[in-house]
């Protein structure tokens, strides 16, 4: 079995998170690791092949893109398709936020998904672990990417509740923030009646879609107000508003207060 991996030791004990052990592995037929009460929460991806992950007592096959999270203390046991090993990337990461930051996210339970969407954020994991960075820099960054990981998993979780249309109209909607989208333009997003386009996000989503840019529009205002030096007009300009009064008037009856009130109460 080949394998690349690197350990970090030195501040395992003293941190709330630490990644204790990252690389990438080649398993071969006879590869298996087993632990009766794990001392180390485990996340991997499968960028190829097949294997088995037993945990709890429930056996369950992962192939390409799967990515399992095995948390500290579960009994688990995983292990190669003797025909076809899989190919993994991995992390070890214990401390006391660990279990914090996965309930957090709403992942406590959840031990499998598809985890394709993720693939660059593990295949930075190695392009750090053969950097020539400092092992502190390495560990800060890697604990970064395990959070990277666990907001990915739980942004998945939520949109698998929506449908595909549905989900392709809301990230059109997202990329195209700068400007007010027809219901005519939506419809075209997923080949649907202007009709069917309306109901749908309304009932997946509990909004209008005219609703849900204007929404967005105020919080992306909300945020640049009082984050940012960017004049007022500049902001408007910025999420499609022409007119300077048009938009601190729609400011003012959707968030209470005119933009330079909301940016001098935030300062």
């Amino acid at each position: 079995m080949q394998e690349y991996l690197k350990h970090f030791i030195e501040h395992r004990e003293a941190m709330p998170l630490s990644v204790t052990l990252a690389g990438i592995t080649y398993p071969d037929p006879t590869y298996r690791i087993a632990r009766a009460v794990s001392n180390v929460t485990v996340i991997e991806y499968i960028t190829d092949g097949e294997g088995y992950v037993d945990i709890d007592g429930e056996v369950h096959p992962v192939g390409r893109d799967t990515i399992y999270l095995l948390p500290e203390g579960s009994r688990h046991n995983y292990y190669a398709d003797r025909d076809n090993p899989f190919t993994k990337i991995f992390m070890n990461i214990t401390g006391s936020l660990t279990d914090h930051l996965i309930l957090a996210y709403g992942l406590s339970g959840k031990h499998f998904f598809d985890g394709g969407v993720l693939k660059p954020v593990f295949e930075h994991i190695i392009s750090l672990l053969q950097s020539d960075r400092p092992e502190t820099e390495v560990q800060a960054s890697l604990q970064g990417i395990f959070v990277e990981i666990l907001a990915g998993l739980s942004i998945a979780q939520r949109e698998n509740n929506y449908s595909n249309d549905a989900l392709r109209m809301k990230r059109f909607l997202d990329a195209n923030s700068n400007r007010l989208v027809s219901a005519e333009e939506l419809a075209k997003t997923v080949f649907r009646s202007k009709d069917y386009c309306l109901k749908l996000f309304r009932r997946e989503f509990g909004i209008t879609p005219y609703a849900y840019q204007i929404e967005r529009k105020m919080q992306t205002a909300k945020a640049l107000l009082a984050d940012s030096l960017m004049p007022v007009g500049d902001i408007a300009e910025k999420l499609g508003y022409s007119d300077i009064h048009y938009f601190s008037n729609l400011f003012q009856k959707k968030c209470g207060c005119r933009p330079t009130d909301y940016r001098k109460s935030k300062r």
